[in-house]
């Protein structure tokens, strides 16, 4: 597998050379080459729900703090914050003689300016808006200081800061809430030059960056000229860039790639895992077949993930058992146990739902079904961005059960869409984060809003009571052992199927010094990159 590999990847680096797509970059300027799957519709972070969009805007929009790569808050635009006891005031002292890219002032009206764009309804700022939480009042105490009010608790407000870009509310009014993503203006490093759809997004340095982010080192302007992300199509194509000098930096590098860059002296390489949810997949119970418990037990029961791992990805993933993976502080081992790998008890669990089987080898078809027309075939579809193999793998295994299943694969924005129509069986739903407050994002019936991450129609409001208190408990241990309750829960109900969990593989040019990896694996830091 991997000599062929190899061959296709040179192919189709060669062809990506040939077609002119990459072109070097002048000396100074960071290529960066990323999978085009996480490529957002658009940078403007307050609206797009993307991890992806947040980490772009990092290099434009310095937030008020950040989330440095050992896993601490520190500060950026915020010198220091503090909340009340309660944790419903908190309180942030603002950096001193901070200006925007366009001259303006940075104080506390334009954090206010900021915060209450994100909560005003005509925003649609459904993810952005959840981060915040249910802000009461945002109040400028003084031209240093923001106090950012609740009716009840929001322990997790200094995570959803670090990823809140703080733009120019100066030229978030000239340019108006749909004109902003094509100017973008805040106080980071960089400043935007253009997006070219399906291509890239071209940055350059900002010459009165202070080096106000304490993962820099040094005060004032980075070194770097600029920085350009490459969004590519394909996983062959992305591994060879760093080989053949069309970019310095190749991240999310599928696992084929692997052997090219590990141990190899002439690139640098190294990999991170992801504490979150894993490539799992959220299930649409609202309708047949999945409205059934027992589809959805057997879906899980039926699947061997362990397999899919050493035949597709050479056991380089991690086997997920559950809503959060292994390497999440709030994982619950109990996961491991609740649905073992057992075709047989799959096939009879399809059998009581009344997905039978006409003949041997055949496809189960439905017989006394609820709300279907005996004789229809057992159709299930899984809707993807990326990684269609693993989706074929599990396509063979429930062929084996009888069972007809589909694998789309779509760009995030259609991913999306699928979502808010509510045309999906199963669909990859990812969030990254050691907080377990990414729990009730995904699975709080009350953020099953557009622009939401609660997909599968499963409302229970006991279970809302508890998954909130992820938002609004200080203590973390505590909110650990609400996290284990929420994620049995889950299982509990069969409202995911959990696949792997991939780490961030980065193969770099030797040349490139001073990139930082934050503590999460997706994320990045080049305030002190020099090539």
């Amino acid at each position: 597998m991997m000599a062929s590999g190899l061959f296709r990847r040179v192919a189709a680096g060669l062809m990506f050379l040939a077609c002119g797509t990459a072109t070097a970059q002048a000396a100074g300027t960071l290529v960066i080459a990323i999978p085009a799957n996480q490529e957002p519709a658009t940078l403007d972070g307050h609206i797009d729900p993307f991890q992806s969009t947040w980490l772009v805007d990092s290099l434009m929009a310095d937030p008020l703090l950040v989330l440095a790569p050992d896993g601490t808050y520190k500060p950026d635009l915020a010198l220091a914050w503090e909340s009340n006891p309660a944790g419903t005031v908190w309180t942030f002292k603002l950096r001193p003689g901070v200006t925007f890219q366009d001259g303006t002032p940075f104080n506390a009206a334009a954090v206010k300016a900021n915060l209450e764009r994100i909560i005003d309804p005509k925003t649609q700022s459904a993810q952005m808006k959840s981060e915040v939480g249910p802000i009461k009042s945002v109040d400028v105490v003084d031209d240093l200081t923001v106090r950012v009010g609740y009716d009840t608790p929001w322990v997790t407000l200094l995570d959803a800061m670090r990823r809140v870009p703080i733009w120019s509310p100066t030229a978030m009014e000239k340019a108006g809430l749909n004109g902003f993503a094509s100017v973008l203006v805040g106080a980071g490093p960089f400043t935007f030059v253009r997006k070219v759809p399906n291509d890239r997004v071209d940055l350059k340095k900002w010459p009165g960056y202070g080096g106000w982010n304490s993962v820099q080192k040094k005060p004032g302007a980075v070194e770097l000229d600029g920085v350009s992300i490459r969004w590519i199509g394909s996983s062959s194509v992305l591994g060879s860039l760093v080989q053949s000098g069309d970019a310095d930096v190749a991240t999310f590098l599928d696992p084929i790639s692997v052997p090219d860059y590990k141990d190899n002296k002439a690139f640098q390489f190294y990999a991170k895992d992801q504490a979150g949810t894993g490539l799992q997949f959220v299930m649409n119970i609202r309708k047949p077949p999945l409205d059934d418990i027992r589809v959805r037990q057997a879906l899980i029961t039926g699947s061997d993930r362990p397999g899919l791992n050493t035949l597709l990805y050479d056991g380089l993933f991690a086997v997920g058992q559950g809503p959060l993976n292994d390497v999440h502080p709030c994982y619950w081992r109990g996961a491991e146990t609740m649905y073992p790998y057992n075709p047989t008890k799959a096939g009879q669990l399809l059998d009581q739902a009344g997905w039978v089987l006409p003949q041997a080898g055949g496809m189960r078809v439905a017989k006394g079904v609820k709300n279907v027309a005996d004789g229809t075939p057992l159709r299930i579809r899984m809707t993807m961005i990326s990684r269609k193999e693993m989706g074929e793998g599990l396509q063979a295994q429930f062929k084996q059960l009888g069972i007809d299943f589909a694998v789309e694969v779509v760009p995030g924005p259609v991913q999306l869409d699928r979502v808010q129509k509510r045309e999906f069986d199963l669909i990859y739903e990812r969030q990254r984060s050691p907080d377990p407050v990414i729990l009730d994002q995904i699975w709080n019936s009350k953020w099953e809003v557009p622009g939401g991450w609660a997909w599968t129609g499963f409302k229970d409001a006991a279970f809302d009571a508890l998954v909130g208190q992820l938002r609004t408990v200080p203590d973390f241990a505590k909110r650990c052992e609400i996290a284990r309750d929420v994620q049995k829960t889950i299982m509990e109900n069969a409202l995911m199927l959990p696949t792997l969990s991939d780490p961030v593989y980065v193969a770099m040019s030797p040349k490139v010094k001073g990139w930082e990896t934050g503590a999460e694996g997706n994320w990045f830091y080049v305030n002190n990159v020099t090539k």
